[in-house]
């Protein structure tokens, strides 16, 4: 099933970009709302210990490894840009069936 919200598009593109960072259990990925002085300020997702920070207002995604480093930080629409691209490149390297 494609995905549909904005949402739903950085949470695949997060689980493939912790994927390519090394996360093992990518179906664990755990997702929570953050809230700041009562306002709704993002997400926050974990998985095999790598933590990614969406920023809403800013629009920016951290990610973290296990040791607390911060491995990578982006825009959303760059982080939705090299997921596409990655999955455009899986589908051209992949055979089509007959």
């Amino acid at each position: 099933m494609p995905e549909s919200t904005p949402v739903e598009k950085i949470r695949s593109a997060i689980t493939a970009q912790l994927a390519s960072l090394g996360a093992n259990d990518t179906d664990g990925l755990r997702e929570s709302i953050l809230i700041r002085a009562g306002l709704y300020c993002g997400r926050r997702y974990q998985c095999d210990g790598f933590e990614v920070v969406w920023f809403i207002e800013e629009d920016e995604l951290k990610f973290f490894g296990p040791d607390g480093t911060l491995h990578w930080a982006s825009n959303a629409v760059q982080c939705l840009a090299k997921f596409e691209s990655q999955l455009a490149a899986q589908n051209t390297t992949q055979p089509r069936a007959a």
